[in-house]
């Protein structure tokens, strides 16, 4: 496995005195004092082809610089983004770093840089070709075939940014841990068929679509292992349902992990999950909602109450709701809180939905949640099209946690 890693004591040392705009405070508040802000982005800076996105990030690209400003807004401590292609051979995680969070400029809301001098990115699954016929139509070289779906190898991929310095010896990665070998894994199969794989090929089946990581940080109070993962949507499928059951058991990998089940493989073939002393907070976009959608709602529901994990009232924003009221069609019919949604979906089909989250550990104390979704009629008439802008770059929206 290939890591990549990037540190600068240089940066570390400037990010206190980058002050925030006054138009940025206006639309996110001010970090509660003591606390840790952490956060997770699905920035949609994924490209059809490789190497698509080395190439624009050094172009100064629009969607990437909307994206950097909304962080540069919230000013997060540590955040993991989704979606932000992985290359072995060029860094995107250091370039969007270093020429859009880093940039000296001026952004869209008025920020000034913000430094997270602190970045792991690595290998994932999506468009690593398996060899398989995974979606059964008699070739191997779809997209449906790569251990996660994807175009190319590191499409989708993802990337850990932190204030703090990483435990580098100590991340972990289970992106080859077998689906199989998860307890209870659910086979997809649809009623009144055979199993959807062949056992031959089900035992080779990697779970995850793209990863999940433990990257430990070294905060100020302690180490805090960030649970990263970004785990399949659950459709593109058939009866078989196999992305519903795929995502149901990605989340579940997570919830085995912090109970410390032994039956979780690292990618070094080391056994041991968390302890209930570590200290930890699971980002990504889970692709799941607890009420609403196709998904399998108990896995996340699970999640959401482990007694591992803080309890607390989950991040709003008064922008989805607006969304949900103003878009209406599949929306009418969610049953859930719109006020929590963080993803603007197709609203003929899905609609919008809760589907990135930040717990973390219960030894953790809650003080402040958000999502950068404001509503556009309570933003300055001067600054609406620059929010705008940046809520239209990706169609997830930034969450964010004060944690201490």
């Amino acid at each position: 496995m290939q890591l990549r890693f990037g540190s600068s004591l240089a940066g570390c040392l400037l990010f206190a005195f980058f002050p925030v705009s006054a138009q940025s405070q206006e639309l996110v508040p001010e970090k509660a004092a003591g606390a840790l802000r952490v956060a997770t982005y699905n920035v949609s800076l994924n490209r059809p082809e490789e190497g698509g996105l080395t190439r624009d990030l050094l172009q100064a690209d629009e969607q990437a610089w909307a994206v950097a400003s909304v962080i540069r807004a919230v000013q997060p401590d540590v955040l993991l983004i989704n979606e932000l292609d992985y290359s072995a051979a060029e860094n995107n995680a250091m370039l969007f770093r270093e020429r859009y969070l880093d940039a000296e400029r001026e952004d869209l809301l008025g920020g000034k840089p913000w430094s997270m001098p602190h970045v792991f990115s690595s290998e994932v699954n999506t468009g690593v070709p398996s060899g398989l016929d995974l979606n059964r139509n008699g070739s191997v070289t779809d997209p449906e075939d790569a251990w996660g779906y994807g175009r190319f190898p590191g499409q989708y991929g993802m990337a850990v940014y932190s204030r703090f310095p990483l435990d580098e010896q100590q991340i972990r990665s289970f992106r080859l841990f077998a689906w199989a070998e998860l307890p209870g894994a659910l086979k997809p199969q649809a009623e009144g068929e055979p199993p959807y794989y062949e056992e031959a090929v089900w035992q080779r089946l990697r779970l995850s679509s793209k990863s999940f990581w433990d990257v430990p940080i070294q905060t100020p109070k302690g180490v805090v292992h960030v649970l990263a993962s970004h785990p399949t949507p659950p459709g593109f499928d058939g009866a078989e349902d196999r992305n519903g059951c795929r995502n149901h058991d990605e989340i579940r990998l997570v919830q085995y992990y912090i109970e410390g089940s032994t039956a979780i493989r690292d990618d070094q073939q080391l056994g041991s999950g968390m302890s209930d002393q570590d200290s930890f907070v699971i980002l990504g976009d889970l692709n799941c909602d607890p009420v609403d959608g196709n998904s399998f709602h108990q896995a996340i529901r699970d999640l959401i109450s482990h007694r591992r994990v803080a309890q607390f009232d989950p991040p709003v924003s008064t922008g989805a709701v607006q969304a949900a009221k103003e878009q209406g069609q599949a929306n009418r019919s969610h049953q859930g809180d719109a006020a929590q949604d963080t993803g603007d979906f197709s609203d003929r089909s899905v609609g919008n939905l809760r589907v990135d989250y930040a717990l973390p550990s219960a030894n953790f104390e809650v003080l402040a949640t958000g999502v950068f979704w404001p509503a556009l009629d309570d933003v300055a008439s001067q600054q609406r099209e620059a929010v705008r802008q940046c809520m239209a770059a990706s169609d997830h929206h930034l969450v964010w946690i004060d944690i201490r």
